[in-house]
């Protein structure tokens, strides 16, 4: 899902330079070009390996990662809350632009204000920044053989707007809202033509300009389904930093480095294998032994442990990750503010922190993220008080409420809170029905759009209150599972596009956040600090501002 990604499970703010600060000193920038990888589809046929870049030497580390789920889908368009899978299309899809990496005292960050050409040559704007010119390089091509032009980037958007969903909500931030405002100038050159300038374009297609192989599409498009949605779902794509080699439905993917990527800072691994463990347990005993060198499913109390164990270091460091219980205001009996307060205040905001996270996390006071421009903590006047809810549900005519909350069901930490809530909550009359869902479950009911209460947890791509307002709080936003509508919202989102003075913008955030104080549509927990377990060996973490890791840069010296 570009432009955020919750649960944590199409966003997050980028991590503060201060924050990234305090990052181990083991953490280093590597870069390398890859080998050839073939692909093996999910109807088990093999296309070509790409073809070996000029001078491209095959890179020597191999990695082997345990993740908590097999991926929902293999089609980015239609995918919003899955982990694994948002993290794996960003390393096997082809992406035109992308951010850059800054080095922070010890450590490195992707810097989403160095955004640069990767598999196009170039990206620019027009001296009025409405008519955006992108241009690609000669010679790249798909694992089928296929060369990359232009057709395949118009038909990739052609699709993102048929299918109403991922890139067609984000587009619409940046003035991109038909098919047509996308042309093709020739083979080579494709113009994207906004209905107003803004500050936010090169984030927004840094996670919007992938591209899949269209001639390869066409062989499997039909009638009733002409853009091969069935299909993609099932073969993974190709032509990115890593090609997948082997997919194994829940149990395995093996991933190759791309030796066809076009620039100079292609995978520094020749192999990746991402290994399906769903318990944490498992994953420990497995990192412990050696037996993979990053885990990417171990939960707090066990990353505490692990900080000590021998073989073993963990990558940490404040991050903007936000939990949050998401209420449908569509749905009752959270269709009354007076009983999302209630909710709100029955909450056990600090247990969650020391229980859940062990103190490893910070607390949050509004639903604009720590370090977003425009934070202030007017934006959730709300504290753990049962006899308050209590009150506050009389208030509103009621005695008692029952409703679901949802989780992930793969997720120990969000079990463990749901656990919480749900016994707190109960001294304040709500009952709470713990319903855990695996990701395609989840994905199908958020699509619905018909939970009542959900656990998330994840991060914004783009660092501003414009991309979160029109990703998450704005009618028809890709993102608003809570089906939150405020017209006062709406005016201040429309003019926050051609507002550009900083302390203009900052008026207009803080009034968002006194309003989504008074509407109450997410209870606000935390900032869980990022923490990843790996072996001593591995080296190259990047820090990413949206919680997925960028493979390329990983490796390993065992």
């Amino acid at each position: 899902m570009p432009g955020f990604s919750r649960p944590n499970g199409p966003g997050s703010p980028a991590l503060s330079r201060r924050s990234v600060l305090q990052l181990g000193s083991g953490v280093a920038l590597l870069l390398a070009t890859g080998c050839a990888a073939g692909t093996t589809g999910g109807d088990g046929s093999t296309a070509p390996a790409a073809s070996t870049a000029p001078g491209g030497a095959p890179a020597a580390s191999k990695l082997r990662i345990a993740v908590s789920s097999y991926l929902s889908s293999w089609d980015q368009d239609f995918v919003g809350f899955d982990l694994t899978a948002l993290m794996l299309y960003k390393n096997v899809f082809p992406y035109m632009i992308d951010y850059g990496v800054a080095s922070v005292g010890d450590g490195q960050i992707l810097d989403t204000e160095a955004i640069a050409p990767t598999f196009a040559e170039s990206f620019e704007p027009d001296a009025d920044n409405k008519v955006w010119t992108l241009k690609l390089r000669k010679g790249v091509k798909f694992a089928s053989g296929n060369e990359m032009t232009a057709k395949d980037v118009k038909w990739s958007k052609d699709r993102a707007f048929a299918a109403k969903a991922n890139v067609a909500g984000v587009y619409r931030l940046i003035g991109l809202t038909k098919a047509d405002q996308i042309e093709v100038v020739d083979d080579y050159t494709v113009t994207f033509t906004q209905a107003f300038p803004s500050a936010l374009t090169r984030q927004i297609q840094a996670i919007s300009l992938y591209v899949f192989d269209s001639e390869e599409a066409k062989k499997h498009a039909t009638d009733a389904d002409p853009w091969a949605k069935e299909w993609f779902a099932k073969n993974p794509p190709t032509g990115g930093y890593f090609n997948v080699e082997k997919a194994v439905q829940g149990q395995e993917i093996v991933l190759t480095a791309n030796a066809g990527y076009p620039g100079t800072d292609g995978a520094k691994s020749s192999e990746i294998r991402l290994s399906v463990v769903p318990a944490a347990s498992n994953q420990r005993l497995q990192l412990q032994n050696g037996d993979i060198d990053v885990a990417f499913g171990i939960g707090q109390r066990d990353i505490k442990d692990l900080k000590s164990t021998k073989g073993v270091k963990v990558i940490s460091a404040p991050s903007n990750n936000q939990l949050a219980i998401q209420m449908s205001v569509t749905t009752a009996p959270f269709d009354d503010p007076a009983v999302r307060r209630a909710l709100a205040q029955a909450v056990p905001y600090e247990q969650i922190i020391a229980n859940v996270y062990g103190g490893d996390a910070r607390a949050a006071k509004s639903v604009v993220p720590l370090d977003m421009p425009g934070y202030s903590e007017t934006g959730y006047p709300y504290a753990y008080d049962v006899a308050k809810a209590k009150e506050t549900l009389a208030a509103a005519g009621k005695t008692s409420i029952t409703s679901e909350l949802v989780f992930q069901t793969d997720s120990e930490e969000q079990q463990q809170i749901a656990v919480l809530v749900q016994s707190e909550a109960r001294k304040a009359g709500i009952e709470l029905k713990l319903t855990p869902l695996d990701p395609a479950t989840l994905g199908e009911r958020r699509a619905k759009k018909n939970i009542p209460l959900q656990i998330t947890l994840g991060q914004l791509w783009v660092n501003d209150v414009e991309y979160m307002l029109g990703t998450s709080f704005t009618k028809g936003a890709s993102l608003n599972y809570s089906n939150y509508v405020n017209p006062e919202i709406e005016k201040i989102f429309e003019e926050s596009h051609t507002v550009v003075d900083p302390a203009e913008r900052a008026k207009l955030w803080l009034r968002v956040q006194e309003i989504l104080a008074e509407d109450v549509p997410w209870v606000v927990i935390c900032q869980p600090n990022f923490n990843l377990p790996v072996r001593e060996e591995v080296a190259g973490w990047v820090q990413p501002m949206d919680g997925l890791a960028r493979l390329r840069y990983l490796s390993s010296s065992s």
